[in-house]
């Protein structure tokens, strides 16, 4: 028999016991000897009165969004390759698609260079809110380089992104891979406002750096020697994709976008500090602990993109001379 329990019990604060067996007489006093703050699934032997107890989040699950975006990965670069008539990917494609074009995302520094080249960038970038497309902080995420570009993000992609899911769900991660995504293209357009890109590396790098956070703070809230390891491996299992992004070429442009990385990978560490559970050593120390953390990580997310997006559109000129 199994119960789910979704209401939040008062009683002490106290460790979850992943195990616990009880007989009859005393299988009353199970919900007060322990403290249920999420979903959790109970299942109870009638027979020798057993029960045994694990986090909703443990289930088994079918990642539904990272499936999504990932076969939407597929699809766009297989529509571009229709649309190409070919492999070989020309920049004038990509900015009709949709691909991080500054010039397309804010007016030209002068009035002298609106009045030669805005009719062109017109065209070239499609009418649509132009020339505040503000449309292309997002749509780079879906769009890639080749085949080997893509392979290389979906791997890390579906392994991170079906470890997340499991325990915040699919809405959840959707709204951090756009946030991860748009902060990514933010920074990029920041510190390289010339450059077309294309990638979902810079989300990756949110979602990498969210289940660094996320595994790290675990190890220290759990107490199984073996469970430790396998959040150990895990963490240990992201390295090459460092590494690759870092040392090679991945989108055969011959540029990888280091500010994109960063921007995915900040906005990732702030998200998993508001999100994740903080072990006890660091919220004891301070006043309401949690809270007071997740309320500075929210304020900095928020910051953050007010003065990204205010450098952005007051701070850096755009010229194409």
């Amino acid at each position: 028999m199994c119960i789910k329990i979704k209401e939040k019990f008062n009683s002490p604060q106290k460790q979850l016991t992943s195990y616990v067996h009880s007989t009859s007489s005393d299988s009353s006093n199970l919900f007060d000897t322990h403290n249920y703050s999420k979903d959790l699934l109970i299942e109870i032997d009638q027979s020798e009165h057993d029960f045994h107890v694990t986090p909703s989040s443990l289930e088994p699950h079918c990642p539904i969004f990272t499936l999504a975006i990932g076969v939407l990965d597929i699809l766009v670069l297989i529509v571009l390759y229709i649309v190409q008539e070919g492999t070989i990917i020309t920049s004038e494609t990509w900015i009709k698609m949709g691909c991080k074009y500054v010039p397309c995302m804010k007016p030209l520094y002068s009035k002298a260079e609106q009045e030669i080249y805005n009719v062109g960038l017109k065209s070239q970038c499609q009418s649509f809110l132009f020339p505040y497309q503000f449309f292309r902080f997002i749509t780079p995420i879906f769009l890639h380089g080749d085949i080997t570009h893509l392979l290389s993000n979906l791997v890390y992609q579906a392994l991170v992104g079906t470890l997340l899911e499991g325990k915040y769900g699919k809405k959840t991660l959707a709204i951090c891979y756009i946030l991860f995504g748009f902060s990514a293209n933010v920074m990029s357009s920041l510190c390289n406002p010339k450059s077309i890109s294309v990638g979902a590396s810079g989300a990756v790098y949110g979602l990498l750096f969210f289940c660094i956070i996320d595994n790290t703070l675990r190890v220290f809230t759990i107490t199984n020697i073996q469970d430790k390891i396998i959040q150990f491996l895990i963490t240990l299992l992201v390295i090459p994709y460092f590494i690759l992004s870092i040392f090679l070429d991945v989108d055969s442009s011959g540029h990888v976008d280091h500010a994109a990385h960063i921007g995915g990978a900040v906005m990732g560490t702030l998200v998993a500090i508001f999100l994740c559970d903080m072990p006890a050593f660091i919220t004891t120390r301070i006043p309401h602990g949690e809270k007071r953390i997740q309320l500075i990580a929210l304020t900095s997310i928020i910051g953050y993109f007010i003065i990204t997006l205010l450098i952005f559109y007051l701070f850096i000129p755009v010229h194409l001379k």
